[in-house]
């Protein structure tokens, strides 16, 4: 049998990207204001989770499972 997907270490990278992600949001207001702020919070942010969560679980999945 193979071993259980997701693994923990991508939890604990997500959440912790989750929280990084929330902290630059608030950091991005002393820099951007406007429509740009709204769009780097509520777009920009997100997809950069998403791929950085997504990279690092295939990265990691393709170094422990073998």
């Amino acid at each position: 049998m193979g071993s259980t997907y997701p693994l923990w270490v991508e939890k604990l990278v997500f959440i912790g990207l989750i929280a990084g992600a929330v902290y630059a949001g608030m950091m991005l207001q002393d820099h951007i204001s406007g429509i740009g702020l709204h769009l780097t919070r509520f777009c920009g942010l997100p997809i950069a989770v998403l791929v950085l969560t997504e990279g690092f679980g295939r990265v990691l999945q393709s170094r422990i499972t073998k």
